[in-house]
């Protein structure tokens, strides 16, 4: 069985691999405004990645965001679930 992790933030945002382990965490807060934002920020900067914000255990959104394109400088989201 695996570790349990505890948090102190409501809100989590962080890269998840194929199978939903993390394995970058871009941030914690408290503030769901403030987390909603960085996550759409997060979208915007990370490359072939999965995105999942969370509150606690609970998902939110994943986004599974694509490669750079060079011409529209910008960096597409692939796919967006609740």
């Amino acid at each position: 069985m695996g570790t349990r992790k505890i948090y102190d933030y409501t809100y989590l945002i962080e890269c998840v691999d194929g199978e939903g382990v993390s394995y970058d965490r871009i941030g914690e807060m408290n503030n769901f405004v403030v987390a909603k934002a960085a996550y759409e920020a997060a979208l915007t900067q990370r490359t072939w990645s999965n995105v999942v914000f969370r509150e606690g255990g609970r998902v939110i959104e994943v986004a599974k965001t694509g490669g750079y394109d060079v011409e529209t400088k910008t960096v597409p989201v692939l796919q967006r679930r609740s």
